[in-house]
């Protein structure tokens, strides 16, 4: 008797490295039914040849800012809002955190580099649109205020979001402020989801691959991706409508997935396109030079070192962990003991 899989032919499965740490998430990570492009991609407002380019050369300018956060949960919580008309009875479970978020911007000159760090936020996330006073957590000699910050949705995950939402909009005003103050350049970490005054100089670098936004032949460009060479901009359409391209920014290893050091970015479309093409050539002109190394940084190389530096300032600023922890504990405790 002959096995049915012994008729099938079976395509070798070909095995790659992700160079990212297990630490951390992969640098790819599509969704299954994300295989197509969506329907509101344009990948020819640029042209219509699409071979990896080399950018003309940009002059650098003189400051950049790479704006970038970072949150942790210092202690989950679970509460309920007593019975309602609808439940007589019975409380809605709700699911909370207290977190912290620290954000700031690394400014990079001619042979300089600075920091800006924002005071850390303490947050209140709640699921279900709960609504509870503010908490405040004595600690030392500093008085931890945690600020409600709740979201309409249900569940665990909800809670991560409030605190994602909360981490975004103090992204977001301090972007706005470098923005208005006339920072030449503004690289924020992830979606640009904000309209710059002057768009043309401020762009989104996401580090993760999420979405497959391009469609073979398209899509092909980018394994063939060289360091510094960048695909063609494609238009992404939806409520912010953005110019975007890839960057390799280093040579891979022949072991590695063919997408691993790849970075995508993006700038509002409000600006005009032959704006959105020097913007793209000045990233792949001086973006690879700020590439980190694996031996510095996990997610090397699209972890960027001005935005790595930050990152570990501002979770050093956040406070230690294990001593904020146990002085919610007192907290919980004397006010549940009263």
């Amino acid at each position: 008797m002959i096995a049915a899989s012994d008729n099938l032919h079976t395509v070798p499965l070909s095995l790659r490295l992700d160079p990212w740490t297990p630490t951390y998430e992969s640098a790819v990570q599509l969704e299954e039914d994300e295989g197509a492009s969506p329907a509101d991609v344009d990948a020819f407002v640029e042209t219509e040849d699409w071979r990896p380019r080399l950018p003309e050369f940009v002059e650098r300018p003189e400051r950049i800012a790479f704006i970038d956060g970072v949150q942790r949960v210092e202690m989950r919580l679970i509460g309920d809002d007593g019975p309602t008309p609808a439940r007589p009875g019975e409380g809605r479970m709700v699911y909370g955190a207290l977190a912290s978020v620290g954000v700031g911007a690394s400014f990079v000159g001619e042979g300089d580099c600075s920091l800006q760090m924002n005071a850390p936020l303490r947050v209140l996330a709640l699921s279900d649109g709960a609504s509870h006073e503010s908490i405040s957590v004595e600690c030392g000699n500093s008085t931890l205020e945690f600020r409600p910050q709740n979201t309409g949705e249900t569940g665990l995950m909800a809670v991560h979001q409030a605190v994602n939402d909360a981490r975004s909009r103090e992204e977001v005003r301090l972007g706005e402020q470098l923005d208005q103050a006339g920072v030449e350049m503004v690289v924020v970490d992830g979606r640009l989801n904000w309209q710059p005054s002057r768009g043309a100089m401020v762009i989104g670098l996401v580090k993760t691959i999420h979405k497959r936004y391009l469609d073979s032949p398209q899509a092909d460009v980018l394994s063939k991706l060289a360091p510094k060479t960048r695909t063609p901009i494609f238009r992404i359409g939806g409520k912010h409508s953005v110019y975007s391209w890839y960057l390799r920014l280093t040579k891979s290893r022949h072991m590695d997935y063919p997408w691993s050091g790849l970075i995508r970015l993006e700038t509002l479309d409000s600006i005009p396109l032959e704006a959105a093409v020097r913007l793209a050539d000045l990233t792949a002109c001086h973006l690879p030079a700020f590439a980190s190394s694996p031996a510095h940084d996990p997610r090397a190389p699209q972890n960027l070192y001005p935005i790595g530096g930050l990152e570990e300032q501002l979770r050093h600023s956040l406070g230690d962990h294990e001593w904020i922890r146990r002085h919610i504990e007192m907290h919980f405790a004397r006010e549940w003991a009263a």
